[in-house]
């Protein structure tokens, strides 16, 4: 997702959906109806705990909701409350605080990772980002200036797609090392615009020589997010604001549906194993794909751990990697997978949120020595009529370095 655009309805999106018309707290208590009975089938499940006093504050339950986020005391779960993601009417309460206080400090905190290179622009607002092994360069996408631009260790950046590629606000990012190919998600998704004219689309560009071969509409999606390549060159991309899965192959035009619309809810960041399985992170966790029908089925996992609110998701040596922005205000998590992909065995927290230069942190390119993580990507200053809310607040984006430990 992209940042304070969506996080502040992201319970609502991942737990129910309705017509804009609809009373908002017709909608809001529907949206509890539906966690509740999640919570019985999990009932230590410390994420939809978690979504429940979020929820609670929206009904003006604000008792209820403390007494929620108080529960989770003492778990070190890593669940830290956002003030873009449901908070807001609460954050200056001084009890609201001091039970924000005590879940952040239970987090233990890792060394701080390096920052690799730093983006000039403080306007490029960059969401996702991509390591080219073979030219040792990244591909960083951006939402406000909807283009894509490359750069190097150094911190050396310049303009990758061009003007007339027409691209839109650009998300998720692919690189095909195999076929020298870079994939993008372009989107207007989540602006006001798309009220007139929505438009999703993956383009494809040759790295040989930079130009754009390839741009593949999804008609039917509503904001897509990530996306990621098979060896066969067949594309999955998730929609986040529907719950969906859209896929194209070789032989498609476009990209089409996959699997029944609204079945992976909070749908975000996506990657395929080198066994080939197919994994999404969506609200509650992670689910693996089946990739003849589309069909998801999300990892068991202990209660000890949460794998919710994952942007970006990577394979790396036969785990997942993934980035959390939603239920922590950041942090870099590796997920050991166990019974052959098929559960959540634990995790291991690669990057506490505690880092410096984390100011919403988005997605991730797993480098040869490290993963490298867009910071502070600044994407809840992005408002939906494509102006930067404060831009004086804004700095340099510092990707940083996170180091893969076993």
């Amino acid at each position: 997702m992209v940042g304070g655009l969506l996080l502040a309805c992201v319970v609502a999106a991942n737990f129910c959906s309705a017509d804009p018309a609809d009373d908002s707290k017709s909608v809001t208590r529907t949206r509890l109806e539906r966690i509740q009975s999640l919570r019985k089938e999990r009932p230590n499940d410390g994420a939809l705990i978690f979504y429940e006093g979020i929820t609670r504050i929206d009904l003006g339950d604000r008792d209820a909701a403390f007494a929620l986020l108080r529960s989770l005391q003492g778990r070190k779960l890593g669940l830290v409350p956002v003030r873009d993601a449901g908070f807001e009417g609460v954050w200056n309460d001084p009890e609201f605080q001091k039970i924000r206080e005590k879940l952040a400090n239970e987090e233990p905190r890792t060394p701080d990772a390096p920052v690799a290179f730093r983006l000039g622009d403080l306007k490029l607002i960059p969401e996702g980002i991509a390591c080219d092994p073979k030219q040792d360069r990244f591909f960083i996408g951006s939402v406000a200036q909807k283009k894509i631009v490359s750069a190097n260790r150094k911190g050396d950046v310049k303009d990758f797609s061009k003007p007339e590629d027409n691209l839109d606000c650009v998300l998720g990012l692919f690189v095909d090392s195999a076929q020298q190919q870079l994939y993008a998600v372009s989107t207007n998704g989540f602006l006001d615009e798309a009220q007139k004219e929505r438009r999703n689309t993956v383009v494809r560009y040759d790295l040989k020589n930079g130009l754009l071969v390839g741009r593949y509409d999804a008609p039917d999606a509503s904001q897509l997010n990530d996306l990621t390549i098979a060896a066969d060159g067949t594309i999955y991309a998730t929609d986040s604001a529907s719950g969906t899965l859209f896929r194209k192959t070789h032989a498609d035009k476009t990209l089409t549906l996959f699997g029944a619309k609204g079945a992976l809810p909070g749908a975000n960041g996506i990657t395929l194993g080198a066994d080939g399985r197919l994994y999404v992170a969506i609200s509650t966790g992670i689910a693996r794909i089946d990739l003849s029908t589309g069909a998801p089925t999300r990892l068991s996992q202990p209660d000890t751990v949460v794998t919710a609110g994952c942007d970006g998701l990577y394979w790396n040596r036969g785990d997942l990697v993934g980035i959390q922005n939603v239920t922590n205000p950041g942090r870099a998590i590796r997920i050991a997978l166990a019974d052959q992909g098929t559960r959540i065995s634990g995790i291991t927290v690669l990057q506490s949120h505690h880092h410096p230069e984390f100011a919403e942190p988005t997605t991730g390119a797993i480098g040869a020595d490290a993963l490298y993580v867009i910071a502070n990507s600044y994407v809840g200053h992005f408002q939906p009529n494509g102006s930067i809310k404060d831009p004086g607040q804004l700095k340099p984006t510092a990707i940083i370095a996170v180091p893969l430990k076993p």
